[in-house]
């Protein structure tokens, strides 16, 4: 599912094509089952759903919720 809103002056067709292109070889290579990116630039948004929610599971959507977590960070008390 792609799409695109806003006055066609702000993202490049090829690149958004190109990342695309990219985005689903993740998905196709087994890398992730799913993702949904968005772009958007001087008041023109796109977005792209590929994939699905798990493995066999309902396919990605503009609106899925999923849960997002940094496993680079720890979190510290400070010191008062």
């Amino acid at each position: 599912m792609q799409g695109t809103m806003g006055n066609g002056a702000g993202l490049s067709k090829a690149r958004l094509d190109r990342m695309h292109d990219i985005m689903s070889r993740h998905v196709e290579n087994g890398s992730m089952p799913g993702l949904v990116t968005l772009v958007s630039r001087h008041g023109e948004v796109h977005f792209d759903a590929i994939g699905a929610l798990a493995l066999g599971g309902a396919p990605m959507q503009r609106d899925t919720i999923f849960r997002i977590a940094s496993m680079t960070s720890r979190s510290r008390p400070r010191p008062p």
